[in-house]
């Protein structure tokens, strides 16, 4: 009975000599760690371009964590396997020995059972990631070519190929995990399925707009309004397309102003694309300017032609044309229409267009009628050109009693 308690006493004392051991070695350790200047793990070339953010007092505070964390392990995984030991040295606490060999057992049997049960479900696991993995690869080099154009598609167009890429790697991505979910272990318990529900829940009734915005991100690919660097007028908002994807569209105004607009908001709009016709003849600008009655229509037309011919970025081919767009109170409303293949410097051109039609018509000694201005004239005088006028015309005089 004496040498039981001996060797009870023993194995306590090497239980605290052990723990003693353990604290003075990580404490040299951390010792160690604290003494460090530069990364260990993160000055890889391979790490460093994924862990930028990690500096050296980062790492030192992860290594201690993790020191720790060990420490607290291997503490207790000691204390679990050593405990039923030292209980059973001595008869009155060899029961509880057994009770705590019985807590021990009890979930490593069940590690064990459902590692070997699962086994098989393992395999089937890894065939369908291996099949799914293989026929991303298989479907991304077809996408890949069609982009390219390498290899092409009657009725398919080179910029569907990366989205519809994209969205065949959902829908495979989800039905193979369709597929796996019964196998995975524990995916029949309640509790699993009552997460998947709250969760299920909770996406619904949190993504309407954002699933909205993706239903019309996919409708504006499909439709090909408009592609990254086109100059285009949504709603209000006119600017280059920079950026496009499921969710939003950001447009770059002519201010320089950065426009976040939802899909959703887009496809309820009217959309205008400057560039896409540019590419061919170009596209049409057009501005108006109001001459009175008594000018030559033939001098109005020859001067706005002339200040068009006169502007950069404005194409002599083809050549710009006048239109009379309405015959007003006041004056005339002549209409200058020129093309050009840079809709994304309209604002420069018009402001240089009209610039040189103002030179043309003071040039050639014209008044231009716009805004009104408020005039005592003899209104006795024809307001038409002078070559109009009869030969035989006298002015009237004014009558008066």
């Amino acid at each position: 009975m004496i040498t039981q308690y001996i060797y009870f006493a023993i194995a306590l004392l090497g239980i605290i000599f052990f723990l003693f051991l353990i604290k003075k070695l990580f404490k040299w350790l951390q010792s160690k760690i604290s003494k460090l200047e530069n990364n260990i793990f993160f000055s890889n070339t391979k790490f460093a371009q994924f862990f930028r953010f990690i500096t050296p007092r980062r790492e030192r505070h992860i290594l201690s964590f993790f020191l720790r964390l060990l420490r607290i392990t291997i503490s207790i995984t000691f204390l679990i396997l050593y405990l039923p030991f030292l209980f059973s040295l001595v008869p009155q606490t060899k029961k509880y020995a057994d009770i705590v060999i019985g807590y021990i057992k009890k979930p490593l049997l069940f590690l064990y059972e459902g590692l070997i049960g699962f086994i098989p479900n393992l395999f089937f696991i890894v065939v369908i990631f291996f099949v799914t993995k293989y026929l991303l690869k298989f479907l991304k080099y077809v996408t890949t070519e069609l982009e390219r154009e390498a290899v092409r598609l009657d009725g398919f167009h080179a910029d569907w190929a990366r989205p519809t890429f994209n969205l065949l790697r959902v829908v495979i991505i989800a039905f193979a995990l369709i597929i796996v979910f019964p196998y995975i272990p524990g995916s029949d318990s309640p509790a699993f399925k009552g997460v998947s529900i709250f969760f299920g829940i909770l996406f619904s009734l949190g993504s309407t707009s954002a699933i909205s915005n993706i239903v019309a991100g996919i409708v504006i690919t499909y439709m090909r309004p408009f592609k990254v660097g086109d100059r285009v007028k949504i709603g209000d908002t006119i600017g280059d397309i920079t950026e496009r994807s499921l969710l939003v569209t950001r447009v770059k105004t002519i201010k320089n102003l950065d426009i976040t607009i939802p899909n959703s908001s887009i496809l309820g709009n009217h959309i205008t694309n400057f560039t896409k016709n540019a590419e061919d003849v170009g596209i049409i600008l057009h501005t108006s300017v109001t001459i009175g009655y008594d000018v030559t229509g033939n001098d109005v037309v020859k001067a706005l032609i002339e200040g068009a011919k006169k502007t950069d970025l404005i194409l002599s081919d083809p050549v710009p044309f006048v239109l009379i767009k309405s015959l007003d109170d006041f004056y005339v409303n002549y209409e200058i229409n020129v093309y050009t293949k840079n809709p994304e410097k309209s604002a420069l051109i018009y402001s240089m267009l009209h610039e040189n039609l103002k030179g043309e018509l003071h040039h050639a000694g014209i008044e231009i009628l716009s805004p009104h201005y408020q005039a005592i004239r003899d209104g006795n005088v024809l307001t038409v050109p002078p070559e109009n006028i009869p030969q035989n015309y006298i002015k009237p005089g004014f009558k008066v009693n």
